[in-house]
C-alpha cells in the first residue's frame, strides 16, 4: 500500500473530536480522543497519534512558562537526551511564538499561547520523510480556544472549505475541512457534507 493510500486510510479512520477537559479550560480539535499525560516537569500533556502525525496540547503552571524564552527552554530540555539534542530550526516563516525542532529523525512545530494568567503549548510532531506541514499544523494551531468567562468563543476569521483543496495531502485536508466546517455560514458547503458541527455556539 502506497503513502497516499496509507493517508486516506487514516483519515476514514479517525473519531474526529473537538475535546474539553474535565476542568473545561480550553478546547482543540484532534484527529481523536487524546490520552492524559502527567509531565515530569508537572504540566499536562493531551495526546493524539495518528500515527503519521502527532498532536499534543500541553498544560504548562503559568509561574514556570511565563515567557517565550522560558518556554523555548522547557522544550530543548523536554526533548532532549543523553545522545540526542533538540536542535532549534532557523525559519523565518514563524511567529515570535513558534519554534521547530529537529530530534534525530523526529520533526516538532510548537505554538505557544500565554493569556489571562494561563500557559499552554500546542505541538505537532511529524517523522523524518513527513517534515511539517505548516499549514497543517496552523490549522491545529487554530483550532484551539481557551474558555473565558461567558464560555468559549464563536471560530471566525477562518478561510472557506475550498482553501482546504491547498494541503498537502488527504489527512491534511480534511483536518482543514473539519475546522473550517465549523464556521457558520459554511453549514450547507460540498465540502461539509458528512461532517458534524461539533460548535453549536
Amino acid at each position: 500500500m502506497g503513502f497516499a493510500a496509507l493517508l486516506s486510510s487514516a483519515v476514514l479512520a479517525q473519531s474526529w473530536i473537538f475535546y474539553v477537559p474535565p476542568e473545561r479550560d480550553f478546547r482543540v480539535l484532534f484527529p481523536g480522543p487524546p490520552t492524559r499525560l502527567n509531565t515530569p516537569s508537572g504540566s499536562v500533556e493531551f495526546r493524539t497519534d495518528t500515527g503519521t502525525y502527532q498532536y499534543s496540547v500541553f498544560r504548562h503552571d503559568p509561574r514556570r512558562i511565563s515567557s517565550v524564552a522560558a518556554w523555548r527552554d522547557e522544550i530543548v530540555q523536554r526533548s532532549s537526551s543523553d545522545d540526542q539534542y533538540a536542535a532549534e530550526q532557523d525559519d523565518r516563516d514563524l511567529g515570535i511564538n513558534e519554534f521547530i525542532f529537529r530530534v534525530g529523525m523526529t520533526w516538532t512545530m510548537h505554538r505557544l499561547v500565554l493569556e489571562s494568567g494561563r500557559s499552554y503549548e500546542l505541538v505537532v510532531k511529524a517523522g523524518p520523510d513527513d517534515g511539517i506541514p505548516r499549514q497543517a499544523a496552523r490549522d491545529f494551531f487554530s483550532s484551539f480556544q481557551m474558555r473565558g468567562a461567558s464560555g468559549f468563543p464563536l471560530i471566525t476569521n477562518l478561510p472557506s472549505p475550498d482553501s482546504c483543496q491547498a494541503r498537502d495531502n488527504a489527512f491534511a485536508r480534511r483536518f482543514c475541512e473539519y475546522l473550517t466546517c465549523q464556521v457558520a455560514g459554511y453549514e450547507n458547503h460540498p465540502a461539509c457534507a458528512g461532517i458534524p458541527r461539533f460548535l453549536k455556539n
